[in-house]
């Protein structure tokens, strides 16, 4: 059985793209203040205000997308992998 600190430890946090669907400029006091309501990490801010790599707990996820309103889409970030492009060896059959 875990204890509270062990859960502590194990809490699973996802990555997600954060977006602003107006062409104006989202509130920036606003946006802060809910990411840091719901503990949401900034992994990647290089296109701030308009769009972010976030890092959310998943069960602050649903309170998060509510807090936020109708202004911002969430995407799960996707990762691809690249395709090696070196060529092998052939291994001889017996």
């Amino acid at each position: 059985m875990l204890t509270l600190k062990e859960k502590e430890c194990y809490t699973l946090m996802t990555n997600f793209i954060l977006k602003h669907k107006e062409t104006t400029e989202p509130d920036i006091k606003k946006m802060t203040a809910i990411l840091n309501a719901h503990g949401v990490r900034v992994l990647d801010g290089s296109l701030l205000p308009n769009t972010a790599l976030v890092e959310i707990e998943d069960s602050c996820l649903e309170g998060f997308q509510t807090d936020l309103g109708t202004d911002w889409n969430i995407y799960p970030e996707k990762k691809y992998k690249v395709p090696e492009t070196g060529k092998k060896a052939k291994k001889d059959s017996l």
